[in-house]
């Protein structure tokens, strides 16, 4: 785009002066007046070079912006109405008073058909217009300025059919964010392809963000099929910014975040009210209660006046920050000549983490660099980079870690002192009744391993291509990458003592005496591939054409190791000798390769009608010899209606017009283990003669005819543009058919103990509609443009297991209907009163066993449906509820605007109708003894005061866990709708950084998860039944500034 700037810029200065003297022959008998002077800049405030600034009228006169996009025009009087233009952009009209005529700011907005005129496909670009498959296209503009630090993150509600979800939390190194494109496809890896700059095996929360140009989502056959076995699940293509012919540029991008929880817990922090309710739970049951009416009466009756002694703590105050403040910092320096292209750019990333000792720090670097070294050659060289550094507890934070939940924050209660600021001491429990319940403390999960052995990790990536173009339209390239991923982890045990604080002063309760150890996880990943292509492009006639073939090869190996020796001779060694005891040792590796052959035409006719096939095959090493190669086609088709000649009368008002149509068959090799075609052994013991002799045993059975899911796609969209390209966007609708799934089908006894491999035996059919559409436009100096995108799937499971069904908790899945449908009892009523235990009784008078199953309740207590009508209550009355696990329906919005130098934007994202199973300690119905209580809970459970306004049944100790069953209770809706990010930005005029030499400079603030509006009872609708890390409310200012 630069290069192109730049060529237009020079065509402009010779024909500039032709124009400029018709300009002065048509006025040289007139008299100028005044100057009028400014600069034209584009959305995202680079200088626009060669606009063409006219006045409007009669007599008009025109200039062209420079190199800066300054202009200074010659006008008859004032006040002066200016038209500016410029290919690719809206023309605007400006109205200049008399008192606005120097140095004033002209901003050009793109139009929507042509902001992604080129997009990013696999091995090449194409014009929008000429694409045949479903593509959606973010370009950098959709990411600048926000505080992300993650990429998956930032990209939710950006792109119709993509769904990102936060499934385990924003631990700051370990967020696990996942994508999935057009709903589960599989009952495994569902995960798409991220091809970055053209290599794989990088995840896409490794890039950084600011180093992104262009994201390509590749949804259907025809746009996926170029990468074969691994498309199923769809491609997510990364492009990342390079140099351009141009003088060097400096610019510093960074913000500081001031981050927050976005939702916390009503926890019960009343102490008093606390061993109440406990002792509540315990009498219903019939068992004695736990705490006096003497230990209740000192905690009201001091009512806060001693809080070391008698607290009444949330937990939450002691493991938050409050606020955490982030900082992100990135240098970028990028130019060009005609011969040398670079871009070189440097992040760093210092997050302490919400929660205490989960800090993180990220040092990256990546270069482009681009060399033509003549005419028909080039080459050039892309290396990225990463080292980064966790503290060691930080994964008791994640997703599974248990700083929060399991023996975490929850194992507390109100009645703990976990802090003490007058003696820095930490505490325990200080009601001696409960000394046997709970004696934990969350800063003990936090501290739980020695801060100064972080974990750390690093990647390395790096990539050379050369390029020859020996005759004219034919392109060979060649290039290879390697890409090497490290993590090391060491955990050096170590804890404190704890107190109860008293009026004579602490008294140790728990010595913080551990077992030492020294344990180390050494994790690498080493991938390499190579690939070459050729492209040829003709035109004959009205037809253009472009032939691609191409072959690569790849290789990946996986290994690890793990050790740990007891006893350190001294704790504050760190060498593995210094441990006395030895502990286990283990380690092993896995590697696979994979050879691919593929190939693509492109044919347009009178840029009509366009024709594309592609071909893949691939044969991978993960399966048997007879069954490792597979073959993956696709053809599409598309008709530009708007430039048929019936269609001419139109064209004032419609811009485009795309009929596009495509069918093909792609693949998905992400099978559960790189062997299971293969007999797998491991050591085992034998008695041979009343002796023990070492040997092997079968682990696992081998299926040598194990080979890969297939997906069949069909898709047809329309893309549209109106108005002079100021409404536009796309339709596509789709059938997703993946069949040879693998999954583990009954087998006999006879097979003994070994594993059964999986067989390709599953197929899951998905069907759905993508929906965009855009409007920019511009009201006098306010330029906006407003976005909305939606994608709608349905999913169900057409070949399973015949007529028997896969339960897995609360989860089903069976032949005819969603992945992972929930299958749950479902309640019937609350046993609020004597006229409802009289229904009970007449239940138990049709059936004396109507309760054989489940427990027959009491007052207060959940009843629940007989589903089938059998007359009894079991199992079978459990009912299938919900689509599956991801939501159907997912959409987004945004809206832009701009005024002089003022820019603001919102993007809002979320998800439709979406039902969760939601029963933690967050959420549950009974009382257990040690552990947190939520107050939303305890004030809606049914009482015997409160037998008709309560929401949730009677609360009993955990010992009876009779309303705590999984029921339809703890079935949610996790619809939401989420203003993702909100921002106003500033750009100081250039007129005031120009005598800086300053190029651009803006200053931001921005809100990211400014506000939810759901139902849904959890900390985040989008974590649903998941559990760890909060939410996080983030305010940030920024600077963005080039020199």
């Amino acid at each position: 785009m630069k290069i192109h700037i730049l060529l237009t810029a020079f065509f402009c200065s010779i024909l500039l002066p032709l124009h400029s003297q018709t300009v002065r022959d048509t006025t040289a008998n007139t008299v100028v007046a005044v100057k009028v002077s400014g600069y034209v800049i584009d959305e995202r405030n680079e200088p626009v070079i060669g606009a063409t600034v006219a006045t409007v009228g009669k007599r008009a006169s025109a200039t062209l912006t420079d190199a800066d996009g300054r202009f200074s025009l010659a006008v008859r009087n004032v006040p002066v109405r200016l038209k500016v233009s410029y290919v690719g952009f809206a023309p605007t009209t400006v109205d200049v008073p008399e008192d606005s005529i120097s140095n004033m700011t002209i901003r050009l907005m793109p139009t929507a058909a042509l902001l992604d005129e080129v997009v990013v496909v696999g091995y090449a670009t194409q014009r929008k217009t000429d694409l045949t498959g479903a593509v959606s296209s973010i370009n950098s503009a959709k990411l600048e300025n926000r505080p992300v630090t993650n990429a998956t993150n930032a990209l939710a509600g950006l792109a119709a059919g993509l769904t990102v979800t936060n499934s385990g939390g924003n631990t700051p190194g370990f967020e696990s964010q996942s994508i999935t494109v057009r709903g589960l496809g599989t009952l495994n890896n569902a995960a798409p392809l991220v091809v970055v700059d053209g290599m794989t095996g990088i995840a896409l929360s490794d890039i950084n963000p600011q180093d992104i140009e262009n994201i390509s989502v590749l949804k259907d056959a025809a746009s996926a099929a170029i990468y074969g076995s691994r498309a199923a699940n769809g491609v997510i293509l990364v492009t990342t910014r390079h140099g351009a012919e141009r003088a060097p540029r400096v610019t510093y991008s960074g913000n500081v975040s001031f981050e927050t929880v976005a939702k916390r817990l009503n926890l019960v922090t009343d102490y008093a009210d606390f061993m109440e309710i406990q002792n509540a739970g315990l009498i219903i049951n019939g068992q004695a209660p736990r705490f006096s009416q003497g230990k209740i009466d000192e905690w009201r009756n001091d009512a806060g006046r001693n809080p070391s002694i008698y607290p009444n703590t949330d937990w939450q105050d002691h493991i938050y920050r409050n606020p955490s403040v982030v900082q992100n910092h990135n240098l970028a320096i990028t130019g060009g000549t005609k011969t040398v292209n670079y871009n070189l750019s440097l992040g760093y990333l210092n997050n302490p983490g919400m929660v205490y000792h989960t800090d993180y720090e990220r040092y990256q670097m990546r270069t482009n660099l681009d060399i033509n070294i003549k005419p028909w050659i080039s080459i050039g060289t892309n290396l990225f980079g990463y080292y980064d550094t966790n503290n060691p507890s930080a994964e008791n934070a994640a997703a599974g870690g248990d700083v929060i939940f399991g023996y975490g924050a929850f194992n507390t209660v109100p009645g703990m002192t976990l802090y003490d600021p007058a003696t820095g001491l930490y505490g325990g429990i200080q009601n001696p009744e409960e000394e046997n319940v709970s004696n934990a403390n969350p800063y003990r999960r936090q501290w739980f391993y020695k801060d100064e052995y972080p974990v750390k990790t690093k990647r390395m990536v790096g990539k050379i291509y050369a390029r020859i173009m020996p005759v004219k339209g034919l392109t060979i390239q060649g290039a290879f990458s390697m890409n090497y991923w490290e993590r090391n982890i060491e955990h050096h045990l170590t804890d404190r003592d704890l107190y109860r604080f008293t009026f004579d002063g602490p008294v140790l309760i728990r010595e913080g005496v551990v077992r030492t150890y020294i344990r180390r996880y050494n994790y690498r990943n080493t991938f390499r591939s190579s690939e070459v292509t050729a492209t040829y492009k003709f035109n004959v006639s009205k037809l253009e054409a472009s032939v691609l073939a191409g072959m690569s090869q790849e290789y990946n190996k996986y290994d690890k190791d793990y050790f740990i020796k007891y006893d350190l001779v001294d704790p504050s060694l760190g060498a593995i000798d210094a441990g006395m005891t030895n502990g286990s040792i283990t380690g092993n590796y896995e590697e696979w390769a994979m050879r691919s052959y593929f190939g693509r035409v492109n044919l347009s006719w009178d840029n009509k009608y366009l024709l594309e096939a592609n071909l893949r095959a691939d044969g991978s090493s993960k399966f048997a010899p007879g069954h490792r190669w597979g073959y993956f086609p696709s053809i599409s088709a598309g008709w530009r209606i708007s430039e048929e000649k019936f269609m001419r009368g139109t064209s004032s008002w419609l811009n485009q017009l795309k009929l596009r149509a495509s069918y093909g068959s792609l693949g998905n090799n992400a099978t559960t283990s790189y062997y299971m075609y293969q007999s797998l052994f491991a050591t085992a013991n034998y008695i041979l003669n009343g002796n023990i002799a070492g040997g092997l045993a079968q682990t696992v059975l081998a299926n040598p005819t194990l080979t890969w899911e297939k997906t069949y796609m069909a898709n047809v969209g329309i893309d549209y543009a109106f108005l002079n390209n100021r409404l536009s966007g796309s339709v596509d609708i789709y059938n997703k058919d993946t069949k040879g799934i693998l999954i583990s089908l009954p087998a006999p006894l006879e097979h003994g103990t070994s594993t059964v491999p999986n067989q390709n035996a599953g197929e899951v059919n998905n069907k759905g509609v993508d929906f965009d559409i855009r409007w920019n436009d511009y009201i006098g100096k306010v330029s906006y443009n407003i976005g909305f995108n939606m994608g709608f799937v349905t999913n169900k499971v057409t070949k399973f297991q015949g007529d028997v069904s896969s339960i897995s908790g609360v989860y089903k899945t069976q032949e005819g209907k969603p992945i992972n449908q929930l299958y749950v009892i479902t309640v019937d009523r609350i046993v609020r009163d004597q006229s409802d235990l009289d229904y009970v009784q007449s239940l138990v008078d049709r059936n004396p066993n109507y309760f054989a199953t489940y427990q027959r309740p009491e007052l207060g207590d959940f009843l629940y449906r007989d589903a089938n009508g059998d007359g009894k209550l079991d199992t079978n009355d459990r009912v299938e509820i919900g689509y599956g696990t991801l939501p159907r329906l997912t959409f987004g919005a945004n809206l832009g605007l701009s005024w002089n130098n003022c820019d603001f934007s919102m993007l809002f994202q979320g998800v439709g109708n979406h039902q969760v199973y939601y029963n933690n300690q967050a959420f549950r119905f009974v009382t257990v003894m040690g552990q947190s209580l939520i107050k939303d809970i305890t004030d809606n459970a049914w009482t015997p005061e409160n037998p008709y306004n309560s929401i949730y049944p009677v609360l009993r100790n955990s010992a009876d866990g009779r309303n705590n069953i999984a029921s339809d209770a703890f079935v949610h809706n996790a619809a939401y709708f989420r203003c993702k990010n909100i921002q106003l930005g500033y750009t100081i005029p250039k007129e005031i950084t120009k005598k800086f030499f300053v190029e651009n400079l803006k200053i931001y603030g921005s809100v990211d998860n400014l506000f939810t509006i759901t139902s849904f009872p959890g900390l985040d609708p989008e974590l649903g039944a998941n559990v760890g890390y909060p939410a996080i409310r983030q305010y940030s200012v920024g600077i963005n500034v080039s020199f």
